[in-house]
C-alpha cells in the first residue's frame, strides 16, 4: 500500500516511530559521551603498549591510536586521547541503539524490548563506573575493550540477523566484524568458533544446507590467514619485519607455572639454560606466595588467588627473568629479542605440559566456573548461586517455549488459517536462536579465557548485556503465550 493511500493515523505513527528512533539514538549518543565528557579519559597499564606500537600488540588498536594522534613522537597527547575516547564512545552509543533498533526489528516492532536492550548495555557500563574496583567504563579508557565491547554486539546482532534471515549482507558484517575484532585483540579468536558452531548448528542440523555450511567455513577459514597478513603488513610497515605480534605464549606459561611443582617439574627440563630460567622465575613465585599451594580451600579463593597471581607471574616475574637474560647473552634487535623472547616461553611451555595434571585441571576448571558467574554477575559467593539459578531458569524458560512452539506447530498442522500462530512460531523461533547465540558465546568465551588467561570481568563483559536482552525476549515470549492459551 502507497503511503498517499494510508490513514492519517497510519501516518502519524510512522512518523512517530522516526521520531521515537531518532530521540533513542541522541540519548544513546548522550550516555556514552557523559563519560568522556565528565570523567576524562582514562590512562591505563596497558595503554603506553597500544599507544607506542608495542610489538606485542595487533594492529587494529594502535592503529586507531595513531589515527587519534594519542602519541605524537615520544609525548602522548591529552587531547589525542580525548579525541579516542570520544570516538569510542560514539561508536558504543551507535552500537547500543542500533542493538535495541534491530532486537525491535524483528520482535514485531516491540518498544519494550528495544528499551530493554538499550537499558542492559547502558547498565553494564554503569557497574563499571560506579560499581566494580575500576571506577571507570571502558569507552572512556585507552585499551582495546574501548573498541572490542561495542564491535562484538555489533558482531553478535549481524550473527543473529544472518541466521534469522539468511541474507548475505549480514553474513558479510559478521565475517568482516570478526575480522576487525581478531586483529584487535587475540581474545576474540572465539569470534570464529562461535560462528561455525553457530552456522553448524543452523544449516547442518536444521536445515540440511551443506553446501551453504562449507562456503561459510572456508570464509571463516580464510579469516585467519587473512589477520595474519594484516598482522605482518603492519609489523613490516612499523618496524621493517615481516612478523606477527609477539608474547602470545606468556599467558600459558603463566598458568602452567602456577599449578607446577618446582621439586618434580624442575627435572623435566633436559636443557639446563631453560631450567635456570625455570628456577628462577619459581623461586620468586614461591617467595611472593603466588603459586598454586599458596591459594586457599574452596573454587572461589582458588580461582580469585589465581587471577591476583596472573599478571604477578607473567609481567612481574617471567616478563624480567627472561627478557634480562636474553639482553644479557645475546645482541639483538627488538624483533630478535622478542622472537628468541617467544622461542623461551615456548619451549617452557612444552616442557611444562608434561607436569602433574591434577592441580592444573583444577585451575582450569575453577577458572572455567568463574567466568561463566563473571559473564553474568560477579564472582561471589551470592552472586555465583544466582549465576546458577539465572542459568537453571534460562534453560527452563527455553525448554517451556520450545513445548509451546511444538503445541502452535500442532495446531497449525490441524486448522487453515493460523497466519497469527505462524507468526507466533516466528517470533519464538527469533528468541530462542538469540539465546542460542549468546550462550554458545559465553560457552566458547569461558571455556577459551579459562584455558589460557584469567577469567576477570574485563574478559568476561562482553556477554552481559546481550544475556539479560536475550532473557528479556524470552520473558515478552512467554507472556505472549500466556496471553493465548
Amino acid at each position: 500500500m502507497s503511503n498517499k493511500h494510508q490513514s492519517p493515523k497510519v501516518n502519524i505513527f510512522i512518523k512517530s516511530c522516526g521520531r521515537t528512533d531518532t530521540v533513542l539514538l541522541a540519548v544513546c549518543l548522550a550516555f556514552y559521551l557523559s563519560f568522556p565528557i565528565f570523567d576524562g579519559p582514562v590512562w591505563c597499564r596497558d595503554s603506553l603498549s597500544y599507544a607506542s606500537m608495542n610489538i606485542s600488540r595487533e594492529p587494529i588498536y594502535p592503529l586507531f591510536l595513531a589515527l587519534m594522534r594519542v602519541r605524537q613522537g615520544t609525548e602522548i597527547s591529552k587531547a589525542g586521547m580525548m579525541t579516542a575516547v570520544i570516538v569510542q564512545s560514539l561508536i558504543a552509543g551507535f552500537t547500543t541503539w542500533y542493538a535495541g533498533y534491530m532486537i525491535s526489528k524483528t520482535k514485531n516492532r516491540s518498544r519494550i524490548l528495544q528499551i530493554a536492550t538499550i537499558v542492559f548495555q547502558f547498565a553494564v557500563s554503569l557497574l563499571c563506573r560506579f560499581a566494580a574496583v575500576r571506577s571507570s567504563v571502558y569507552t572512556d579508557c585507552i585499551m582495546t575493550e574501548g573498541l572490542c565491547f561495542s564491535l562484538f554486539v555489533l558482531f553478535i546482532i549481524e550473527l543473529y540477523l544472518s541466521v534469522i534471515t539468511d541474507r548475505n549482507r549480514h553474513t558479510a558484517a559478521a565475517l568482516f566484524l570478526s575480522f576487525l575484532l581478531i586483529s584487535t585483540r587475540a581474545q576474540m579468536l572465539i569470534t570464529l568458533i562461535i560462528m561455525s558452531l553457530v552456522f553448524g548448528w543452523y544449516y547442518m542440523i536444521q536445515n540440511r544446507k551443506i553446501k551453504k555450511f562449507f562456503v561459510l567455513i572456508l570464509l571463516i577459514l580464510s579469516l585467519l590467514p587473512t589477520g595474519k597478513l594484516l598482522d605482518r603488513t603492519y609489523h613490516y610497515a612499523v618496524r621493517g619485519a615481516w612478523i606477527e605480534h609477539c608474547h602470545d605464549s606468556m599467558g600459558l606459561l603463566c598458568v602452567l607455572l602456577y599449578t607446577s611443582d618446582m621439586e618434580k617439574d624442575q627435572e623435566l627440563f633436559k636443557d639446563e639454560t631453560l631450567k635456570t630460567l625455570y628456577l628462577a622465575i619459581m623461586e620468586q613465585a614461591k617467595q611472593n606466595q603466588i603459586l598454586y599451594d599458596d591459594a586457599g580451600q574452596g573454587w572461589l579463593p582458588l580461582s580469585e588467588h589465581f587471577a591476583d597471581s596472573y599478571d604477578a607471574i607473567g609481567y612481574g616475574i617471567i616478563n624480567p627473568v627472561v627478557e634480562g637474560y636474553v639482553s644479557e647473552h645475546f645482541t639483538y634487535s627488538e624483533v630478535e629479542s622478542a622472537l628468541k623472547y617467544d622461542e623461551i616461553c615456548d619451549q617452557m611451555i612444552r616442557t611444562l605440559l608434561h607436569q602433574k595434571r591434577g592441580p592444573l585441571l583444577q585451575v582450569w576448571f575453577y577458572n572455567i566456573l568463574r567466568g561463566f558467574v563473571n559473564s553474568i554477575a560477579r564472582a561471589t559467593n551470592l552472586l555465583s548461586l544466582y549465576s546458577l539459578a539465572a542459568y537453571l531458569s534460562v534453560g527452563a524458560m527455553a525448554l517451556y517455549l520450545l513445548m509451546q512452539k511444538k503445541k502452535l506447530q500442532d495446531i497449525c498442522c490441524q486448522i487453515s488459517g493460523t497466519t497469527e500462530y505462524e507468526n507466533r512460531i516466528e517470533q519464538i523461533e527469533r528468541s530462542l536462536t538469540f539465546l542460542f547465540i549468546v550462550i554458545i558465546a559465553i560457552i566458547v568465551n569461558s571455556l577459551a579465557v579459562g584455558v589460557t588467561i584469567f577469567t576477570q570481568p574485563r574478559y568476561m563483559l562482553y556477554n552481559m548485556g546481550l544475556f539479560y536482552t536475550a532473557v528479556s525476549m524470552v520473558l515478552y515470549d512467554i507472556y505472549l503465550c500466556k496471553s493465548y492459551s
